[in-house]
Order: structure tokens, then C-alpha cells, then sequence
């Protein structure tokens, strides 16, 4: 879900665990219209609880392997070499923002006839959308492809939470190799290198509260697509940028306005939020165990196996797949979870923390850095540095998008609107066809992604049409499925896009 595994371990020596989130001053106006299609979203939302506790209990699990368990050598990042980067991005006008991104993306190497640009987009109140986007120019000389019924070739990229456009490095070349596609890759409002207005102080109290959350993002994502006249495209959101891609979909895929729906395909990577809890505002309450999202932020993630602490190996499924959950068998809070759960509910943000480490913040970040860039470290230190610096950009910007987590999920990063209850009549409605991914050693819960795309697939047959959902393990990938295993993602993103 997050960008930033490994921040929490540093952050206990800084006075504090892990969060992902905290309340900010003045509000700012949301996007005009948000209340125009609450009303549709709230009558579907109510009538989508079809799937049942056994549905889901009765699904077999797989057995999960921890995703940082692998032997990997972890290079050192010396507490000298932190204070001269924090020195560097102090004073020097060789580390900006701009430069710093420039280094990064300079690094991938295209083919001749695909052109690149960085576009920062007006979408007003002063603030912008920053973009990656990449044009393949070369004409489909495929007879099926150059048929009328080709394919969308205009894709917009969406990062997960505290990440950036610069985490989807290892896809841009092998995505830009399809002729006549359009890439864009974009910083969500208030994260990355867009602009980061001061977030509102929503409650999170109702379905109206979650919406305005939510809207605050995807409100920009809309206005965003007007100014650059993009009429229908593919969208690809990873875990947070999943479940606000969904959110997308439900307020502007066919909304009033449009002759026609904006998008052709959905792609859900890892996506939060789907799996239903006590938490949820809406009807069903059904319990799942909380996922340990602290011990995911980890630097070495050592005891994760899909979200919980590893069992002993003649265990054949692990324990968050057990649907119902008595008392009993909740463990009694450790104090590490205690103060994670009380950092989550008054909406800390350990990026607060790191911003004002001062030559202390580049050694937390690197806890991270070197652990989810080690073979960069080893393949290429420059490489390495220049996304250590993009990330030190990045974790270093005004606090913004941020806050917005603990609003919209509960503690263990349960969503209060669950994506499960809310999607499959909508999607259906809409005839909107959807890919769910998820890596074999990825800490989300996938099992609810599963029966989310049964349940779409059903009510879509129900209703005479035919399978609208796919659902793919990306085998040797962890929740980050996309920089784990860029080929085998890229494959089955293109066959699902027919490209291949």
C-alpha cells in the first residue's frame, strides 16, 4: 500500500511507530460538485451486500510466503552519506525537485520512436497534476490491432499511498513498446511532485464524510482528464490509487454529463480497501482479521506472511483468511499496536516526523531505499542514488494526500466502504470490464479480491452479459507486484488490454 516500508523502524527511534496519516490546518474547496452523484452511489452501495461470510470462508487459501524472507543482501547507508544528502537538498540548486526527477527518469532508455515530457496541468485553485507521459509514434502495423475494434492504446497510471509516478520506473520502457500507446503516469493531488494544498479537515464519521475524502482525489483526477482532453482511456491505480480508481469509476465512468463512459478497462493492483470488517459504515459487518500494516512498513518485514506474523511451517493457510473471528481469538494488543492504533484514530503521519529529521531523515528513508532497491544498489550505486533522491524528494514535500488514509480506512487498513459492497452492481451497471492483481507473496488480501470478481462475474451472467472480471497472481511479487516483476506484470496487463 504504502511507498514506505521501511519508515516505521526508523521512526521508533524518532518517538514514535508507524502511521499513515495525520490532521492538517485550513481547508481548501473541494471540487464543485461533490454531492451530484452521492445519492446514486449510496443506493447501490446498499443493495451490493450479496456475497455471504461462507463465500468467502469457503475459498481455499493459498500458502503465503513472506516477500522480504528471500536472502536478499541489504547494502548500508552511512550516517555520513545522510548528512551530505541532507546538506545536497538544503542548499544545493543541483537537488531540486525537477532535477531530481530529470536524473531518475533520464535513466530508462527508449526506443527511437517513443517520445517523452513532463507536463504539469492546471486544474485551478492553484494547484496541478504533475505527469510522466510517453508516446510510442509508430504506426500498429497489425492488421487486427489497426481494425476499428483496436484496442485502447491511452493509459493513465495511478501510485499507491506516499509513492509517486517515479515508483512505476521498471514498466514505462516495457509499456512504451506498444505502437500507438500514450502513457500517463501522474502524481496524485497532494502526493509526489504534484501541487500539496493543505488537506481539509474532513470527518470520517458517515458515507457522506468518506465520499468528500475520497472526491477530494478523484475530483482532481476528472478535472485533470478535461484539461488534457483525454476522451476514453485505461486505468491502472495500485493499492490506495486502487481503491480511489474504483471511486473514479463510480462517479465519473458514466456520469450524466458524458455521451459515453471514459473508461474502457479498470486495472486493480493490490488494491486496499476491498475486503468487508466491523469498521464498515455500510450494512455488512462482517469481521476480518486487521492487516498489520505497521510490521508492512517495517525495513526488513521479517515475521509478514500476508499481513500477519509468520505461523510455524505445518500450517497450511495463514490465519486472515479465516473469515469470522471470535474474541478468543483475538490477540491481546502489544503496546507497539496500541500506540500504531492511537497514532492511527487521532491521524499522526510519521512523514511529519521524517520531515524535520534534518541529516537524520535521509538515513530513515533509506531503511526503504536500500531495502526495496537492493539489486539497483548492486547493479548500478548511481541509479541506486538517484531514486534514494527522488524518494528523499518525495517523503520531503508538504505534508497533503497524506492525511486522507485514516480517514477513509480504519485501523488494520479496513476500508469504512468496503470496495466489496460497493462495486459489483456499479461495474456491472456500467458493463466495465476489470483485472484484479495481486502478487503470490503480496501482504493485501487477495482472497476478497477473489470473491469481489465472483461476485461481479455472477450478478454480470445474472443479468445476461458475460464475465466482465479476471482476477491474476503475479508469481515472485510482493504487494509493490509491479517493481517485483515488471515482465510477467507487463504480460498480463497487455493480454488483458489486448495487445497481444
Amino acid at each position: 500500500m504504502v511507498a514506505s516500508e521501511g519508515l516505521s523502524s526508523s521512526l521508533e527511534g524518532a518517538s514514535s511507530s508507524t502511521s499513515s496519516s495525520s490532521s492538517s490546518g485550513a481547508a481548501i474547496a473541494a471540487a464543485a460538485s461533490i454531492h451530484s452523484t452521492n445519492t446514486n452511489r449510496v443506493s447501490t452501495e446498499t443493495s451490493a451486500t450479496a456475497a455471504t461470510n461462507s463465500s468467502q470462508s469457503k475459498m481455499s487459501s493459498r500458502t503465503k510466503v513472506n516477500e522480504f524472507n528471500d536472502g536478499r543482501v541489504t547494502p548500508s547507508y552511512s550516517w555520513k552519506e545522510s548528512w551530505n544528502d541532507w546538506f545536497k537538498h538544503s542548499f544545493s540548486s543541483n537537488y531540486t525537485d525537477a532535477k531530481v526527477e530529470s536524473r531518475l527518469l533520464n535513466q530508462i532508455k527508449f526506443k527511437e520512436n517513443v517520445v517523452t515530457s513532463i507536463i504539469d496541468t492546471d486544474i485551478g485553485n492553484g494547484n496541478y497534476i504533475h505527469e510522466f507521459y510517453i508516446q510510442n509514434k509508430s504506426k500498429d502495423t497489425n492488421a487486427k490491432s489497426a481494425a476499428s475494434s483496436s484496442p485502447c492504446k491511452e493509459i493513465v497510471l495511478i501510485h499507491g499511498y506516499a509513492a509517486s509516478l517515479g515508483l512505476f520506473i521498471d514498466n514505462f520502457e516495457l509499456l512504451s513498446r506498444v505502437p500507438g500507446v500514450k502513457i500517463h503516469a501522474i502524481d496524485m493531488l497532494g502526493f509526489g511532485l504534484s501541487s500539496r494544498p493543505k488537506f481539509p479537515l474532513f470527518p470520517s464519521d458517515t458515507k457522506e464524510d468518506i465520499y468528500k475524502v475520497e472526491d477530494w482525489f478523484i475530483d482532481s483526477i476528472e478535472s485533470w482528464r478535461k484539461k488534457r482532453g483525454i476522451d476514453k482511456f485505461v486505468l491502472v491505480g495500485h493499492s490506495f490509487g486502487g481503491y480511489l480508481s474504483c471511486a473514479y469509476a463510480m462517479k465519473y465512468n458514466n456520469h450524466k454529463d458524458q455521451q459515453q463512459n471514459v473508461l474502457d478497462k479498470l486495472v486493480l493492483v493490490s488494491p486496499v480497501g476491498v475486503e468487508r470488517s466491523k469498521f464498515s459504515l455500510l450494512d455488512d459487518k462482517t469481521t476480518v482479521p486487521q492487516i498489520s500494516i505497521e510490521e508492512e512498513l517495517d525495513a526488513n518485514q521479517e515475521d509478514i506472511v500476508h499481513g500477519l506474523k509468520k505461523e510455524s511451517s505445518s500450517s497450511n493457510s495463514s490465519p486472515r483468511h479465516n473469515v469470522e473471528e471470535t474474541d478468543s481469538q483475538v490477540p491481546v494488543p502489544s503496546r507497539r499496536r496500541k500506540l500504531f492504533n492511537y497514532m492511527w484514530q487521532h491521524n499522526y503521519s510519521p512523514f511529519s516526523i521524517v520531515r524535520n529529521a534534518g541529516p537524520v531523515k535521509s538515513k530513515m528513508i533509506s531503511r526503504w531505499t536500500t531495502h526495496r532497491f537492493a539489486h539497483t544498489y548492486f547493479q548500478n550505486k548511481e541509479n541506486f542514488q538517484n531514486m534514494h533522491d527522488y524518494i528523499y524528494r518525495v517523503f520531503n514535500g508538504a505534508g497533503s494526500g497524506e492525511y486522507a488514509i485514516t480517514r477513509v480506512l480504519a485501523v488494520g487498513a479496513l476500508a469504512k466502504l468496503p470496495l466489496i459492497d460497493r462495486v459489483p452492481q456499479r461495474f456491472v451497471e456500467m458493463k466495465l470490464p476489470t483485472l484484479w492483481m495481486y502478487g503470490d507473496k503480496d501482504w493485501m488480501n487477495e482472497v476478497a479480491g477473489k470473491e469481489t470478481v465472483k461476485e461481479i462475474n455472477e450478478l454480470s451472467v445474472k443479468h445476461g452479459g458475460g464475465k466482465l472480471a479476471q482476477f491474476d497472481i503475479i508469481k515472485n511479487a510482493g504487494h509493490h507486484l509491479y517493481l517485483d516483476n515488471p515482465p510477467d506484470f507487463t504480460k498480463t496487463l497487455y493480454k488483458f488490454l489486448g495487445y497481444t
